[in-house]
Parts: structure tokens; C-alpha cells; sequence
């Protein structure tokens, strides 16, 4: 049996609107000398059956039915029976241009990478058009200096943490994946970050193929992402993870670590922010409990660094494992906030801002006189009480541009 250059891996669970279309974008590549390891990962619906009915068509389809495990699991199914030469992973409610298997082998075999990187159209199912606007998507972070070349993760420094760690915009050379034994955590979702640094950081060969080649459904009802449900908890588990291997970096790489804990901070008080309510005191006993990955001093240390007061003081109010005392922080920068916006003056006067609406109004000290001191804001009222706010007025002046 002729031994295919390609393995495709598509996990499979309850997706029968959407299977066919994948299945059809895979098998109309024009590379053709693939296999197809199609993982049912315990599907309830019809997913099983269009399986079959594909497999009859095209031997180059292999049925793997394994009980429900994630996403994780059964990527890691189909990399132990893959016997390619290159990997790809394809969700199976996403799709595939036809030059895409094409394309990127090309590049790997001219390059001699380990890695190869397209780029992604969002499909908004919601509203049913192409959205190319992120650019952590469309590459945009990666300037015509990458083109036609290979690269290590040493040049992307300045934007690491910006680099698409999605499974599927890429094909990987098995041996290498082999080597370092790279699989993906059993039993979270979040499980692309973990498996694409453990790999990212141990190769000086990847390149990338300025080309929209994957098609990625967003907005699709019924998606773990969309519901917000208690394995948001999972962030904390696969952010662990990830520091793990940020912290094996060599100390010349230490500005890494810095964007690492500002990514992740922001990560972990976005999600929290979007987890069910009632799941919203687990996530932050959990986050307390991990006190190994909480009370690194890298966190105080990097968050504190330019621009980011805002998003560290929610993340150690949301550490102490009390959601009282998040929302009694958050609350509290709001109204630093609001304060912050009368001080958008001239000389004897002041301009309020209120939404797009701002208010010119002559300066009145004998009233009210607000002013910036010594890095702290005061305010006096009838010249009888007086209030001062220990923040740095630079930094909330920063959160205010950036929204």
C-alpha cells in the first residue's frame, strides 16, 4: 500500500449540518496522495452515518469511533495511527480550499520547515459573510519580510503573543511533532496554545504561506466557545501549561515572559467576564487554588510594567478566589475613571466628558477645584473635604485611549 505524504485529521462530534462540506473541501484537494483519519468521538446524530456513507466513496476516508473524550482526545487518536509524512487538522464544522494541502507542502518541501502557517477567513455564521478583519488571523502581524523563508520563534519577539496558535492553519512535519512526543491536553478546551508553544519554541524552521487557505466557522450555534459553560475553567489549567514552557525560555528572552503574563491576564479576566454566572465563583476558587501559576512574581512584575495597572489590579482582586472583591476593583476603576474624565482642561477650565458628549465648563475653585498632584488625583468640594486616589494617572490616561 502506497504510504500518503499527507494525514488529514478531522474530529467529528455532532456536527451533521456542517460534515459534508468539510469532508468535500478535503477530499477535492489537488494534492490527492492523502488519508483521511476522520476521529467519531462519540457522536449522538447522524455524523457516524455521513461518515460511512463518505468512506464507501473514497477509501482514502478511515473511521476511527472512540467514546466521547474532547477535541484533545481525538486529535491525539488520530496522531497515534497517522502515517504520513506531513499533519493537518481540519474541524469538521470549518473547510478548506482545494489548493491548500498543495500550497503548503510545497513550501515545507522547497523551505525544509517543521511548520507551516496560512492564513484564515472567519465565515460568521451568524450573518453569513467572510470576516477579515482580526488580524491575528489574516497574518498581518507577520511583515513581507517572512515571505518565502523560514524563521524561528526569535523573530517574533515583538509579536508572539499575537501569533495564531490555532491547530488547524497549519501542516506539520510528523517527525518533528514525533520527537518531541507533542500532543494535545486530554480533557480542556483552550487545547491549541499549550501543543502550539511546546512545538513553536523548539523549531528555528517554520514559514508561512500568505494565503487564505482555511475557512473558520465562528459564531456557530452550539459551540462550546459560544456557551460560555464551566469548562471555561479550563483557561487556568492550559495557561499553566503554557507557562510551563515560557519559563524554560533563556533569561535573554525574558520579554516573552512580559507579554505572556499580559496576554494571559487579559485572557483570564476575559473569560471570567463571560462564563456562566453561576460558574463565576468556581473559576475564581480555582484561579486562588493555583497558587503556583497566581503568585509567580513574573505576573506582578510584567502586568506592572507600562500600561497594564488596569488589567492587574482586576487579577489580583480576582485571585483573592472572591468575586465581591473582582467586581469591588473593577467598580472602583470605574469610578477613578469617570473622575479621570474632568480633567480634560484649560487653564480655568474644564471639559466634562460624557459619552461622545463633551461639556465645557468655567472653572469654579471656590466650588469644586480638581487637580493632579504628585501622581494622585484630588478633589476639593466647599474646600471642606478633600479625597485623593493613589493610581498613576498615566496609566489610566493610556486605558482611557485604548477604550
Amino acid at each position: 500500500m502506497k504510504m500518503p505524504e499527507i494525514t488529514v485529521i478531522v474530529p467529528v462530534y455532532n456536527v451533521e449540518k456542517y460534515l459534508g462540506k468539510c469532508l468535500d473541501s478535503i477530499l477535492s484537494q489537488s494534492f490527492s496522495n492523502i488519508e483521511i483519519i476522520c476521529v467519531n468521538d462519540g457522536s449522538t446524530d447522524n455524523s457516524r452515518k455521513i461518515l460511512q456513507d463518505y468512506k464507501n466513496k473514497d477509501s482514502r476516508i478511515i473511521i476511527l469511533d472512540k467514546k466521547n473524550g474532547g477535541l484533545s482526545s481525538a486529535r491525539n487518536a488520530g496522531l497515534n495511527i497517522a502515517r504520513g509524512k506531513y499533519i493537518s487538522f481540519v474541524d469538521s464544522d470549518d473547510w478548506i480550499e482545494n489548493d491548500m494541502l498543495e500550497l503548503m507542502y510545497s513550501s515545507m518541501e522547497n523551505l525544509n520547515t517543521d511548520i507551516s502557517i496560512c492564513q484564515v477567513h472567519q465565515f460568521d455564521e451568524s450573518k453569513q459573510k467572510i470576516d477579515d478583519s482580526n488580524p491575528y488571523y489574516t497574518l498581518e502581524y507577520f511583515n513581507s519580510s517572512f515571505d518565502n523563508r523560514s524563521f524561528s520563534y526569535l523573530e517574533t519577539k515583538s509579536f508572539i503573543m499575537d501569533v495564531c496558535v490555532m491547530a488547524w492553519n497549519k501542516l506539520y512535519r510528523r517527525s518533528f511533532l514525533d520527537s518531541l512526543n507533542a500532543r494535545f491536553p486530554d480533557g480542556k478546551i483552550f487545547e491549541d496554545g499549550p501543543f502550539f508553544f511546546s512545538i513553536f519554541f523548539n523549531t528555528k524552521k517554520v514559514n508561512i504561506v500568505r494565503k487564505f487557505l482555511y475557512n473558520y466557522r465562528i459564531n456557530r450555534k452550539g459551540s462550546i466557545i459560544e456557551k460560555g459553560g464551566r469548562q471555561f475553567l479550563d483557561i487556568i489549567d492550559v495557561v499553566e501549561l503554557m507557562f510551563d514552557n515560557v519559563k524554560k525560555l533563556p533569561e535573554e528572552d525574558s520579554d516573552i515572559i512580559e507579554q505572556f503574563c499580559k496576554k494571559k491576564v487579559e485572557d483570564f479576566i476575559y473569560r471570567f467576564e463571560n462564563i456562566e454566572p453561576k460558574y463565576k465563583k468556581a473559576f475564581a476558587k480555582k484561579l486562588k487554588e493555583k497558587s503556583s501559576l497566581t503568585n509567580e512574581k513574573y505576573f506582578k512584575e510584567n502586568m506592572l510594567k507600562g500600561g497594564f495597572l488596569y488589567n492587574y489590579y482586576l487579577f489580583e482582586g480576582l485571585k483573592t478566589g472572591s468575586v465581591f472583591q473582582y467586581r469591588k476593583r473593577k467598580y472602583s476603576m470605574k469610578i477613578r475613571y469617570k473622575i479621570m474624565e474632568f480633567l480634560y482642561k484649560e487653564d480655568g477650565v474644564y471639559y466634562i466628558k460624557y459619552k461622545n458628549h463633551i461639556l465645557k465648563l468655567k472653572k469654579r475653585p471656590q466650588i469644586l477645584d480638581i487637580y493632579y498632584y504628585n501622581d494622585k488625583i484630588y478633589v476639593s468640594f466647599l474646600k471642606k473635604l478633600k479625597f485623593n486616589f493613589n493610581f498613576n494617572f498615566s496609566e489610566l490616561e493610556k486605558f482611557n485611549e485604548d477604550g
